[in-house]
């Protein structure tokens, strides 16, 4: 399976049920079918990867999982990202709970080798360890490892270029992702620029207007979500927007829905997009 670990087969002593979905891409990229997981067709459209096997039961939404189901699949463990802790006591009564934090919500990407990317690998390999499977750990970096290289191949005859990464929240504002995010120490392992400079909140983003963008005239603009390009087609016939260069001379990729914070997975899926995005478009 392109990206992302093989659906996997085995299954762990009573099972180890996800509490969210970055947890269910780490315990899927380790090699474990989780006995649980929320929102599972939401997942598949707005995560993808990795795949989830058929028959993996949904324990309902992200906030408030069905605490009757869980109690009913009696997993041997719970892996979660610590945010529910209003429940954290009637989920404890069912199994131990593992907390799983896949970004650093404290990083301002100042000073920190390797950013959100070292910080993903360092907690995918706790809890590998945690789990009893840390060569599976070892796997998923390899993974990631071999996929920054195909990137970089990819990109050798590429004209570099600073990129803005974002996604289009609606006629004027944008998602932009800065210098503490996932995005960004991807982008420094393909030894890329990340054309936004300006402040971002403790998931590496921040909402600007388009207009903010104008400062960096040389860069690209990378958009996350399929939908996004008949957004940037609207935003290109506005006069306000359709002076800015990246949208004038058409330097602007779209790429399919990745998590953005969802560690080494979503690393290893937006380094892999983002080298078959950018190679045939940009020169």
């Amino acid at each position: 399976m392109a990206g992302g670990a093989r659906a996997a087969e085995r299954r762990t002593d009573g099972g180890v049920c996800a509490l969210d979905w970055t947890s269910a891409q780490a315990l899927l990229a380790l090699g474990i079918v989780p006995r649980g997981l929320p929102e599972i067709d939401r997942y598949r459209r707005a995560v993808v990867e990795p795949a989830v096997p058929d028959g993996v039961p949904d324990i309902g939404a992200r906030a408030e999982p069905n605490l009757e189901l869980l109690d009913r699949l009696a997993p041997a463990r719970f892996v979660g990202d610590g945010t529910l802790s209003a429940v954290q006591g009637r989920l404890e009564r069912i199994a131990p709970v593992t907390v799983h934090p896949p970004f650093d919500t404290r990083s301002d990407g100042d000073g920190e080798p390797g950013g959100q990317l070292a910080f993903a690998i360092a907690s995918l390999r706790g809890l590998a360890a945690g789990l009893g499977v840390p060569e599976a750990a070892e796997r998923a970096v390899a993974r990631l490892d071999r996929t920054l290289a195909a990137a970089r191949d990819r990109l050798s005859g590429w004209e570099p270029r600073p990129l803005y990464i974002l996604s289009v929240l609606d006629g004027r504002r944008v998602l932009i992702h800065g210098r503490n995010s996932l995005y960004h120490a991807v982008l420094d392992r393909l030894g890329i620029a990340n054309a936004w400079t300006g402040p971002s909140g403790p998931y590496g983003h921040a909402t600007v207007t388009m207009d903010r963008l104008a400062g960096r005239p040389d860069a690209g603009l990378v958009n996350i979500g399929s939908e996004g390009g008949r957004a940037l087609e609207a935003l290109a016939a506005l006069p306000l927007f359709a002076g800015l260069p990246f949208l004038r001379e058409g330097r602007v990729t779209i790429l399919p829905p990745i998590l953005f914070y969802g560690g080494v997975p979503a690393a290893e899926r937006f380094a892999r997009l983002l080298g078959e995005g950018l190679a045939p478009h940009h020169g």
